[in-house]
């Protein structure tokens, strides 16, 4: 496994860990593609029912005059935070990710269900393993497998994580 640069010390030395991964929504659109879309069709059927509707949300935003904190109400489309419903819901459904879900597409659920926390190799296998028993494992998530997908993948922007990118949205 790959080990990647995390942060320096006072003096300089540098520190290394194990390379994180995590979805890079700029790849999206520097390869004309949509990850609003793309996350929306992993939506569960009874939130897919509900895209293009209009909802209510709390959303967080800063007072300019005081720099505080606040939350206002706005009418917002469903979805148009796709990590937020399937957080909500979708991942609480028993069928998101299977033993029948691809490898690479199975990666890319545990993204979308963690907020697109940036993830070290193990931690997917962890995730992954809440979802799909070992026993229903054929491939047994080799963390030499997963990398080699992540690395190779062309479809749903999973790239490694370096400090200073953005993940989450």
């Amino acid at each position: 496994m790959t080990e990647t640069l995390l942060s320096s010390d006072i003096d300089g030395a540098l520190e290394v860990g194990p390379a994180r991964f995590f979805i890079d929504l700029s790849w999206y659109e520097q390869n004309g593609r949509s990850f609003c879309a793309m996350a929306q069709g992993r939506f569960c059927p009874s939130c897919q029912g509900k895209v293009g509707t209009r909802t209510e949300e709390r959303l967080q935003t800063v007072e300019k005059k005081t720099n505080r904190v606040v939350y206002e109400v706005r009418e917002v489309g469903f979805g148009d935070q796709p990590m937020a419903v399937i957080r909500g819901c979708c991942s609480k459904q028993r069928n998101y990710i299977t033993p029948e879900t691809p490898v690479l597409e199975s990666v890319y659920r545990v993204f979308l269900t963690n907020g697109n926390q940036p993830a070290t190799l193990e931690r997917v296998r962890e995730q992954l393993g809440e979802w799909i028993s070992l026993r229903n494992r054929p491939h047994g998530f080799a963390p030499e497998l997963i990398e080699r997908l992540i690395r190779h993948d062309t479809r749903y922007g999973l790239r490694t994580f370096h400090l200073g990118d953005g993940a989450g949205a």
